[in-house]
């Protein structure tokens, strides 16, 4: 077996640059100074020229909410993305819909609840595609992404846009062969799947000089080269999908001494999916600042990303839609990862605050900057999509618009979108994996085990770390969010099999 060395070793034998080539036009401190430099400085946005609105959606995979710090992590340094949210609407309760990955792609291109009707795998052929709509009012339509997920063994979401660019060697894409025994960065035993899908990753980033070689770098280069390309050819919607901040965590050296400088030690990039015994209190503390300084890395590619539309002049008619899919356990809870898988051992993990809880901004030319506690899902961004293309919306659609609280005025009441946001895994789920599904309104959430697993209750404002369970004092309060839980699926005319282990009432 291949012996672990410290990340220094690792990327230095990688090639990697010093920190201020790393960073381009970032001014590269220690977590003591004064933070990273904004790529991008936002401007005032007017009305647009024209009803006809350029569209572009980007989804950064597993992003957590408290992890930007405009949302209230001083600690992190993400100043692309906040002052993006200072020219957009940024809504504070936003929650996964279908979990994780496919299934919020699936529900984000066809606004429908997909996790009711498809398991793990590819999306439905019977399903319309937002990009087929738009392609169908006229929009030129392209997709860019790292996320091999999209198109490993077959998969087609890729299916209705008219170009697509997929940057290839994320994680177990059978993308390069060699080094054939890559130098692992920890214990395999740390490892989630032990050696095998990390070497695969480690053979794939083998030929990585640069930064500009890391793929959240690449991938928003070729989205900002398919718009120097397109844009002027009339409207269009692009769909940026990032894998990065998804595992593994393996930023230039940089990034990570933003938050844990001096570390000696071994590197957790892709850790076990269970509770973090199997690390020590520095590996931990480690593994959440390579996790933070992922997100850095993406935030300044946003960066680059942003800009971009402001110098092709796209700014002033383009609606950008920024959203994450899902979070990651970085130990809390007594977890690592979203879901225990070890071996031979699978189970869900509840959808707690840090997995559910969802990054979601919308810049809108003309729409005032703001947060928002009104609830939205990945559902919505269809709906939404299709409003300011102007395009009739699909009587199927379970989303809906949000062009109308986008476009509410300082002063005015904002629209009510739905009493509650249900997040849940496939309902294909095997019950033996005790898959639960979480309803929030915003304030109270309940976790819901069914007939099959225990459910508890929380109060957000008083326990946003969901440590104690209020079920027993507030019962009926859960009871009303099983209520939404059960309306909901009953009303998609679901088979029995998949309604009946979500009857039996949390209390």
């Amino acid at each position: 077996m291949s012996q672990p060395v410290t990340r220094r070793q690792f990327l230095r034998g990688a090639g990697a640059l010093s920190a201020a080539a790393l960073f381009g036009r970032f001014s590269p401190v220690h977590a003591s100074g004064p933070g990273v430099q904004s790529t991008y400085f936002p401007r005032l946005l007017n009305e647009p020229a024209s009803d006809h609105l350029n569209l572009i959606t980007i989804v950064t995979d597993s992003m957590r909410y408290d992890h930007i710090h405009c949302n209230g992590n001083e600690q992190m340094q993400t100043p692309n993305i906040d002052a993006f949210a200072s020219q957009a609407v940024t809504f504070t309760k936003a929650y996964a819909g279908g979990f994780p990955t496919l299934l919020n792609r699936a529900e984000l291109f066809t606004g429908r609840w997909m996790y009711t009707v498809m398991p793990w795998g590819d999306l439905p052929a019977s399903e319309s595609h937002v990009a087929k709509l738009l392609d169908g009012a006229g929009y030129l339509t392209g997709m860019v992404f790292d996320n091999w997920q999209l198109k490993d063994e077959g998969r087609t979401f890729d299916r209705a846009f008219k170009t697509w660019e997929w940057i290839r060697g994320q994680v177990t894409d059978r993308y390069r062969l060699t080094p054939l025994q890559p130098v692992l960065p920890a214990d395999p035993s740390k490892l989630r799947h032990g050696a095998s899908d990390i070497s695969q990753y480690l053979r794939n980033v083998s030929e990585r000089v640069d930064e500009s070689d890391y793929f959240v770098a690449r991938t928003m280069r070729a989205a900002i080269a398919w718009l120097e390309r397109t844009h002027n050819f009339g409207s269009f919607y692009l769909h940026i999908d990032s894998f990065d901040p998804h595992e593994p965590w393996d930023p230039p050296q940089a990034y990570v001494d933003l938050y844990d400088p001096g570390y000696i030690g071994e590197e957790v990039i892709y850790p076990n999916y269970a509770p973090p015994t199997f690390l020590s209190d520095s590996e931990l503390r480690h593994m959440r600042a390579l996790y933070a300084a992922e997100v850095t890395m993406v935030d300044r590619w946003l960066g680059e990303l942003f800009a971009a539309l402001d110098r092709l002049g796209l700014a002033e008619n383009t609606a950008v839609i920024l959203l994450s899919d899902h979070g990651v356990l970085l130990g809390e809870h007594n977890a690592v990862g979203k879901s225990w898988d070890m071996g031979d051992s699978s189970r869900a993990y509840p959808l707690w605050q840090e997995l559910a809880h969802v990054n979601l901004m919308i810049r809108l030319p003309g729409a005032t900057p703001r947060r928002t506690n009104a609830l939205a899902q990945a559902a919505d961004i269809t709906p939404t999509l299709l409003d300011l293309a102007g395009v009739a919306l699909p009587a199927n659609l379970h989303g809906v618009s949000l062009v109308p609280l986008l476009r509410t005025k300082a002063g005015e009441d904002e629209p009510v979108l739905r009493p509650a946001a249900v997040s849940s895994r496939t309902l294909f789920t095997a019950l033996d994996q005790e898959p639960l599904i979480t309803i929030c309104d915003g304030e109270w959430c309940l976790i819901d085990g069914g007939g099959h697993s225990p459910s508890s209750l929380y109060h957000l404002p008083d326990d946003p770390q969901q440590q104690k369970d209020a079920l027993a004092q507030a019962g009926e309060m859960g009871r009303r969010l099983h209520a939404h839980l059960l309306a909901l699926l009953e009303g998609l005319n679901l088979p029995e099999e998949r309604v009946g282990p979500w009857r039996p009432a949390p209390c």
